[in-house]
């Protein structure tokens, strides 16, 4: 009796170390291809936003971190990817994230030009109700165009609000949350790009690196 379940400890014991090895493999293995498609998702963002066109540089060679609790999102480090048309700054894309939604984080990605513009906002993920919050997304709605062109300057900083607050932007029937969630986050990542111009563009490549 004693055997039998020794030996079946034993069998059940090998399987999980098989099957624990597979997947650990498997993980390994797959892990290239995820990160490629990643890219690939990552630069039709990129391209959405900032014409390629416009510049001429190897955006994935410019790619660094970079980390701000209050402006771009607690505990996070963002990546910025820079576009240069002959080594002139043009834009840079920066990744930014809030908290503040209604389901949970808003990750966000944000052209802006160097004279401090926004090019364009596109949501990277999100958990947002679908039918409601999810209307941030741009295949859902308009509204993520809104920021096209706009620019943040603190004397108007209560038109970066909710139009029923006197602000520049609709909410959503039923989703005030997640549109000022979104609202906030663009507007501090301008507030972060005004107070980094200066060094954004001359940074280096370092993404995969710890920065702060």
């Amino acid at each position: 009796m004693l055997t039998s379940i020794s030996r079946n400890a034993f069998i059940l014991a090998a399987f999980a170390i098989v099957c624990t090895a597979a997947i650990a493999i498997v993980n390994v293995l797959s892990k290239p291809v995820i990160e490629q498609q990643e890219q690939k998702a990552l630069l039709k963002i990129v391209n959405q936003l900032i014409p390629a066109q416009s510049y001429n540089n190897d955006l994935f060679a410019s790619c660094f971190t970079v980390r701000d609790d209050v402006l771009l999102g607690e505990g996070e480090l963002q990546k910025v990817f820079l576009a240069k048309k002959d080594n002139q700054a043009v834009a840079l894309m920066l990744e930014a994230s809030s908290f503040r939604g209604y389901a949970g984080e808003i990750k966000l990605a944000i052209g802006i030009y160097e004279n401090g513009q926004l090019a364009g906002v596109r949501v990277i993920s999100h958990t947002e109700t679908p039918g409601l919050g999810d209307k941030i997304q741009a295949n859902k709605s308009a509204w993520i165009y809104s920021f096209n062109n706009k620019s943040y300057q603190q004397a108007q900083d209560k038109r970066w609000d909710v139009s029923k607050n006197g602000g520049d932007f609709d909410a959503f029937t039923g989703a005030t949350i997640t549109p000022r969630a979104v609202i906030s986050a663009v507007k501090n990542a301008l507030i972060y790009f005004e107070k980094n111009k200066e060094t954004l563009f001359e940074r280096q490549a370092n993404c995969g690196e710890a920065n702060e």
